[in-house]
């Protein structure tokens, strides 16, 4: 049964996800005020679930904090790439995390990324490269290039330092602490920003949404996920919300593309969907050599 309702968060999860594009662009508000939005909302929330426990635990995770700063810039450059390319082509870029998960899991334990790791990194790269080449509607802009890859790098982040969240804290404890992570870490951006609620208040319906839907529920919906399903199983999964952001982007704002840049999508999603299916290599021990 347990088994069941991970698979049910996991979908779900990858379903809103590959929904927000749609609803920033709808919101009318800026990037950075949109992400703030995401996890102001959801940590009010999230407040009432969690605090309790924290308060009678004391408990404190920093790879939770961590990985909600992680996660935080992974959906601000998200956003910021969405502004200056499709939604297709930002979303294709997310799945890039579990590749630069495992090249950070090499540097980690200071060994050189391993044959599988450099292949599939190049093969994403040429799918890149196809699909912002191809021209079309999703021709991306370098900056949409670069901010879109910055996410994937974040989301990377994001998944090695899931791993190190103790099995003891529970879904709200770590919702709770990336929630607000990501406000703190997000404030500043905010601040600078000229107008980052500019779309209030017709687009209020929209950011109520991105707080309160993917600030809350999803976050809520990926921790239990990544809990209770094996990486490989999460991984393949978290595969629907690129696919969901490319046919809204299709089907709502007309964005095409060419043959050439269906063979860069299709590159990018099987070289990352092959990094999370195959296991992970464990760090070799050394034996001592007996005498």
């Amino acid at each position: 049964m347990m088994q069941v309702r991970a698979l049910a968060a996991a979908v779900s999860g990858a379903l809103l996800m590959g929904c927000l594009g749609l609803l920033v662009r709808e919101s009318g508000c800026s990037a950075q005020g949109c992400a703030f939005a995401r996890f102001a909302l959801g940590l009010v929330l999230v407040s009432f679930l969690a605090l309790r426990g924290i308060v009678r635990r004391r408990s404190f995770s920093m790879p939770a904090a961590l990985s909600g700063v992680g996660i935080a810039l992974c959906i601000l450059f998200y956003f910021m790439a969405i502004e200056r390319t499709s939604l297709g082509v930002a979303a294709l870029l997310l799945p890039t995390g579990p590749i630069f998960a495992s090249i950070g899991e090499a540097v980690v334990h200071r060994r050189c990324p391993g044959l599988r790791a450099t292949a599939l990194l190049l093969i994403a790269a040429f799918g890149i490269v196809l699909v912002s080449c191809g021209g079309g509607s999703l021709a991306m802009s370098p900056q949409g290039l670069m901010l879109g890859l910055l996410s994937g790098v974040f989301y990377g982040a994001y998944i090695l330092l899931n791993r190190l969240i103790p099995e003891d804290i529970d879904v709200p404890e770590r919702t709770f602490w990336q929630s607000a992570a990501g406000v703190v870490v997000l404030a500043a951006p905010v601040l600078c920003s000229e107008a980052p609620f500019a779309g209030l208040p017709e687009g209020l319906p929209y950011l109520l949404s991105i707080g309160l839907l993917q600030g809350f529920l999803v976050l809520m919906l990926v921790a239990f996920a990544m809990k209770h399903l094996p990486a490989i199983q999460y991984g393949a999964l978290s595969y629907i919300e690129p696919a969901t952001a490319v046919a809204l982007g299709w089907a709502v704002y007309g964005e095409q593309m060419l043959p050439l840049q269906w063979v860069g999508v299709f590159l990018v999603l099987a070289s990352s969907l092959a990094q999370s299916l195959l296991p992970r290599r464990q760090p070799t021990r050394l034996r001592r050599a007996r005498a």
